[in-house]
């Protein structure tokens, strides 16, 4: 073979494996009339497409992972070893996608089961009955404008004060107290007035929503800005 046919013959594994474009394939073609080294070669390892087919998509029983008995030779051609070579290599890739694929699906499975212990308990609080709740707005006092929603809600503990306030006082700090049925009067949340005058606080008390007589909020001065019969 002259040298200008070199790089035609480095093309010979992917023209006999069918790996060539079509302008590729007519060159190389040509070029196999001529040249006598790629006409030998291409006889030693034409048979290696039907050796693949023969191999299967798991590489064939010769080419297995676990034990098998000896493989019977397919080739008696001079170059029968670098045809297993290039089995052996196919195998081996063949194993490795196995082994990513495994893996990939163990890596599904365990963000399945983080997802299910991550939904499990979303379910559960799903169907948690909701504590009985009772909203109260409180009306503000003369020459006050504020607004004030209150949220009774039921706990075991007491009741839990869910506070929603507009156009309150922006200085100074700002108390709820709740007055039970003897006309006793406890704090039940405390906060600082804010430069919009909105406030949304949360205050608790141990008085059972049915012993709440009446709510106040009130400044920290003792000034009474909005008043609620419950």
């Amino acid at each position: 073979m002259n040298p200008a046919s070199d790089d035609l013959h480095v093309l010979l594994g992917a023209y006999v494996l069918g790996g060539l474009s079509d302008e590729d394939h007519r060159a190389y073609s040509e070029h196999l009339r001529t040249c006598g080294p790629c006409q030998t070669e291409l006889g030693q390892v034409s048979g290696l497409p039907r050796l693949l087919d023969l191999a299967g998509p798991e590489g064939g029983p010769h080419l297995s992972d676990g034990p098998a008995a000896a493989p019977t030779p397919l080739m008696t051609e001079p170059d029968d070893e670098r045809v297993t070579s290039l089995l052996g290599e196919v195998a081996r890739r063949r194993r490795r996608r196995r082994t990513w694929l495994s893996g990939l699906a163990a890596a599904a499975a365990a963000v399945f089961f983080a997802g299910g212990a991550w939904l499990g308990p979303k379910l559960t609080e799903a169907t948690t009955p909701t504590p009985p709740t009772t909203h109260v707005a409180a009306a503000a006092v003369p020459g006050s404008s504020v607004r004030v929603d209150i949220a009774l809600v039921t706990r075991g503990w007491g009741t839990q004060l869910d506070i929603d306030c507009e156009d309150m006082p922006k200085t100074g700090a700002l108390v709820l107290w709740v007055i039970d049925g003897k006309g006793h009067a406890t704090a039940a949340a405390s906060w600082r007035a804010t430069a919009t005058g909105y406030s949304k606080v949360t205050g608790a008390t141990a008085l059972r929503p049915n012993e709440i007589q009446a709510l106040e909020v009130r400044t920290d001065t003792g000034k009474v800005l909005a008043s609620a019969k419950t």
